[in-house]
């Protein structure tokens, strides 16, 4: 079974002073991917029917596609969430627990956008949508102590676990860094499956801690993602 991820940021219009711009799909956008999705017979699942898929315990659809959201935007509840409501998908949203309610502080210089409070997640999550770690602070987890990297690996699967009264299992490394040993960590922190950022397609034997997904940013058509969808069901490496 091939199971593509794809990654998203913000939706909305594209900060005219952003470092970033290619973290912003605009609403136009991303509504005429998700109707082409759709049409196409693409069904959203989540990261637990995925693992129970990958246990055996669980048939996918036909054409199974998991969407996911990095840092935990407030315009992903005010534009997204609409517009996949529309088209009959949910997603899961990897947000930052120490910083929920607050902005994007990582990005010192970059525009400062708000987050999801935990109110907002609570409800996000009381209609079905699905929530991973993303960190405590969003720590670059290859350059932290070992230490550091556990606790924000664990403390940040602990708040969002009370916050969602139910396991967390995935966790997003900030600024898609990692290395053998923040896997080890992951694992070690009570993790079942990590996320990356690559250009490739998942398959029963690709490694759970290290999932691939597709980025899609501003300048992608619906015509490229369609595309990539496609082709990389033929390549492995």
């Amino acid at each position: 079974m091939v199971v593509p991820i794809l990654v998203f940021h913000k939706i909305g219009p594209v900060p005219p002073d952003s470092r970033y711009p290619r973290n912003s799909v605009r609403a136009e956008q991303f509504d005429a991917l998700l109707k082409s999705l759709k049409g196409a017979g693409y069904e959203g699942i989540g990261f637990a029917q995925y693992l129970a898929h990958r246990r055996g315990e669980a048939t996918l659809p036909r054409k199974p596609i998991i969407l996911t959201f990095d840092d935990g935007y407030r315009s992903n509840a005010d534009i997204a969430v609409p517009i996949m409501r529309t088209h009959g998908f949910t997603a899961t949203i990897f947000v930052i627990p120490g910083l929920l309610g607050q902005t994007n502080r990582w990005d010192a210089d970059e525009p400062q956008e708000p987050l999801l409070s935990a109110d907002e997640v609570r409800a996000l999550h009381a209609e079905g949508f699905s929530f991973g770690s993303h960190t405590l602070t969003h720590a670059r987890l290859t350059a932290v102590a070992p230490d550091r990297a556990l606790h924000e690996l664990r403390a940040s699967r602990e708040a969002l676990e009370a916050l969602l009264g139910e396991p967390v299992t995935t966790i997003c490394y900030p600024w898609a860094q990692h290395d053998a040993g923040v896997r080890r960590l992951a694992r070690e922190a009570g993790y079942a499956c990590g996320v990356e950022i690559r250009r490739r397609l998942n398959r029963d034997d690709t490694d759970l801690m290290v999932l691939h997904r597709i980025p899609v940013t501003y300048l992608d058509s619906t015509w490229r993602i369609r595309w990539d969808l496609f082709r990389l069901q033929f390549r492995r490496s």
